[in-house]
């Protein structure tokens, strides 16, 4: 789970989408990027939701462009960190993540997660409800299968307010999360899309 950087933004680069498929025009896709790394840099303007609401043509006909997915998928993590940035308060793990597996974020990742409490006057999440469902998102990205969160399921989540006389979560960070898991999730499930290959028996 780690920021995003001008410098990862110069590194990135995306596929061309496959044959029949057209993607997003690579022109303007770099020029976004450019935009993106020169905010990062604290020397532009763009804010989370102008990555939220960004649209890019298809190249010209006969053109391939970038892949659409990977596209929105390195998008998403910038939006999650311009949203830290606007904040002014980063959720962060308590202590060191040593991921190695090219996954966005990992079970200890979440485990090591703790929220500030809301202001005062302010309720914020209730406590258990987020601590009880970190479980369950722990628990999927450990193990996935039957009975795991799916993409759908994060986009619906909601959270009941503290008990009266508690402050619970501050909102905004449990959130900014809340985004950063789904697209960890979505990740992790082209990943696996990608690398699942059907078993075929030989053909006699």
């Amino acid at each position: 789970m780690s920021r995003v950087t001008p410098d990862d933004v110069s590194r990135t680069h995306f596929a061309m989408p496959p044959m029949g498929h057209r993607g997003y025009h690579a022109e303007e896709v770099d020029a976004f990027l450019e935009l993106v790394a020169a905010t990062l840099a604290g020397r532009g303007v763009l804010t989370a939701d102008d990555i939220r609401h960004v649209n890019f043509d298809a190249p010209r006909f006969g053109g391939r462009g970038y892949q659409a997915e990977q596209v929105d998928e390195f998008l998403d993590r910038v939006r999650v960190e311009l949203e830290f940035r606007q904040r002014g308060t980063r959720p962060t793990p308590a202590g060191p993540s040593h991921n190695g597996n090219g996954a966005l974020l990992t079970p200890d990742d979440v485990h090591r997660m703790r929220f500030t409490q809301s202001a005062v006057g302010r309720r914020g999440y209730h406590e258990e409800e987020v601590d009880a469902f970190l479980d369950l998102v722990a628990a999927t990205l450990a193990h996935g299968g039957p009975g795991s969160l799916t993409v759908t399921d994060l986009r619906s989540v909601r959270f009941t307010e503290a008990r009266l006389g508690t402050r619970g979560y501050q909102r905004d960070e449990v959130d900014a999360f809340l985004d950063l898991v789904i697209t960890a999730l979505d990740h992790a499930e082209h990943q696996h899309h990608h690398r699942w290959v059907p078993h075929r028996e030989p053909v006699e």
